[in-house]
């Protein structure tokens, strides 16, 4: 594979294994030609002495099989791994490997094994060799990741269980992004508003440029309420207009918590129920602008008359 090669060049000089180290360099997921490549390389019966490189076989074959799993192909995923047995290079990754250890015994295997049972809907087998991975490493990323998505999967898995497994995960890997959106709407779906907001904070600090994440961070501050938490829900909606002027959730929802925060301070007591006039200003301009927003949005709809007496409602008290 030269380096000005591209797939479309490496297919028509039929490079197989060229083709195939494309898709694994470039991170493409291209399971339809994996398998077309893999099997004119390797043939019908992955013969191994298509390709004398040990490591290149055993990547290619690793690549087949996860391939065979994205199209159901259970059978191909079954003879990859059978071949992959008798691979030594595939239980490189082993640390204390000695010649004659197993390739069954390597981690790198075993991921490969899991996902093949996650595939045959073989849920307890995956399981227990997630845990048995878990046991030898704790800090096995792939199997934390694994098991939680396991998990997540079952319908008579118990909350506690999946929020547990995705717990162990986020403990090694804080700065998943991903990881920590799926433990916000876990907390949602618990009504646990305030550690949805944790979570959520812990992805905008990862994505602070999605409006989305800011507008949904900014509605669970407004859930829990109180006037600190509109507060914060007033800088997240109006950090989402500003990202996405166009979010007409967004023009919304800066006209609902702002407002919010005038009633909450309002009905606050003590020290709380005096906001300086600055504050009670940039609430009352915030109103008026995502009002502004939000009407140049339904401007020429069949909807204006009807969203401009909902603003009207919202917008005639205000100083």
């Amino acid at each position: 594979m030269g380096p000005g090669d591209d797939l479309t060049t490496l297919s028509d000089t039929r490079d197989h294994l060229g083709v195939l180290r494309y898709i694994r360099a470039h991170e493409l997921r291209e399971p339809t030609t994996v398998i077309t490549h893999g099997l004119a390389l390797f043939g019908d019966l992955l013969d191994a002495k298509t390709v004398s490189d040990g490591a290149s076989r055993a990547a290619a074959l690793e690549q087949i099989c996860l391939a065979a799993i994205d199209v159901d192909d259970h059978e191909l995923a079954e003879r990859c791994l059978s071949q992959l047995k008798s691979s030594p290079a595939f239980s490189s990754d082993n640390k204390n490997n000695t010649e004659g250890s197993l390739v069954q015994d390597s981690d790198r295997y075993r991921r490969l094994l899991g996902r093949c049972l996650e595939a045959a809907n073989d849920f307890e087998a995956a399981i227990s060799l997630y845990e048995t991975m878990l046991k030898k490493n704790p800090s096995n990323l792939v199997a934390l990741q694994r098991k939680y998505c396991v998990l997540r999967a079952q319908k008579e898995s118990s909350t506690e269980a999946i929020l547990d497994a995705l717990n162990q995960y986020l403990g090694q890997q804080l700065s998943d992004v991903s990881g920590w959106y799926e433990m916000s709407q876990l907390r949602l779906a618990m009504a646990d508003f305030k550690g949805a907001a944790y979570a959520l904070e812990q992805v905008v600090l990862g994505s602070p440029l999605d409006a989305d994440v800011h507008r949904e961070l900014a509605e669970v501050y407004a859930t829990i309420g109180g006037l600190e938490n509109t507060a914060c829900a007033r800088k997240h909606m109006a950090q989402a207009l500003e990202l996405d002027p166009t979010n007409l959730r967004a023009q919304f929802g800066l006209v609902s918590v702002s407002q919010q925060f005038l009633d909450e301070s309002n009905a606050s007591s003590g020290k709380q129920k005096k906001l300086d006039g600055h504050e009670r200003l940039v609430a009352t301009e915030l109103v008026k602008y995502g009002a502004t927003e939000v009407l140049k949005s339904y401007k020429g709809s069949k909807f204006f008359a009807s969203v401009k007496r909902v603003i009207d409602d919202c917008t005639v008290n205000l100083e």
